[in-house]
């Protein structure tokens, strides 16, 4: 894959990254002088069920947080912007044919792999919303890989045997993919968010190319707002 590609891919993402968390900051220290009756900030909390389209994988669940900022356009269209800075993504159980690497005891080869990876990820969505509750939301999904793991384990009488290894180098940095996002949001559209989104990756995440590999992400996660509307547009 071309090297400016990812340069550039990485470059968006980490300027968005540091934009929301700096948003997201701010709205923690000053609350309703930040946020109105347009612009909304919040903090995301979540579950996540991933896996990777490999041989004999069961889905990786995991905790997801972030934080989100929001801007309504009119009544209908809304601009969002979700970063997640710890999004849980791998499989687990994979079969050992996926390996990179052959485990130093013997006893671990042939057994299944947990492929724990965690990425850093940003999705810029546009948001249609049917109702002050009720809205669909698409667009592109950015990462960043932060960490990546490989756990062999096997089960023996007196007790387990385990290995870990880092496997970063294995995985491309950025990953380039689309979300698709249902919200329903409390209070006629003024309270908790309640999200379920799919994310899906479009581009094999190893390095290695005769192997292959595409995150794909189940997220169900409750927004909550950090500060709120002024609530005055309507009192006089």
């Amino acid at each position: 894959m071309p090297l400016k590609r990812y340069c550039l891919v990485v470059f968006l993402l980490l300027t968005g990254c540091q934009t929301l968390k700096g948003q997201a900051l701010i709205a923690l220290l000053f609350g309703k002088k930040i946020t109105n009756d347009r612009l909304k900030l919040g903090i995301i909390l979540g579950a996540s069920s991933s896996w990777m389209e490999v041989s004999g994988e069961r889905p990786r669940i995991g905790f997801a947080i972030g934080a989100y900022t929001s801007y309504d356009f009119n009544d209908k269209w809304q601009g969002v912007m979700d970063i997640i800075m710890k999004s849980p993504k791998g499989a687990r159980e994979i079969r050992y044919e996926n390996t990179f690497i052959t485990p130093d005891d013997p006893q671990l080869v042939g057994t299944e792999i947990n492929r724990n990876v965690t990425y850093l990820t940003v999705a810029p969505l546009i948001r249609y919303k049917f109702t002050p509750s009720f809205g669909l939301a698409i667009g592109p999904h950015l990462g960043a890989r932060v960490t990546a793991k490989d756990t062999y384990e096997k089960g023996m009488d007196q007790g387990s045997l385990s290995y870990k290894y880092n496997s970063k180098d294995q995985y491309h940095l950025a990953d380039v993919g689309g979300t698709f996002d249902i919200q329903y949001v409390l209070m006629k559209g003024k309270g908790l968010r309640l999200n379920a989104q799919f994310n899906l990756g479009f581009i094999n995440v190893y390095k290695n190319s005769d192997r292959s590999a595409y995150n794909r992400q189940v997220l169900v996660a409750v927004g909550i707002p950090i500060g709120g509307g002024s609530g005055k547009s309507n009192k006089k």
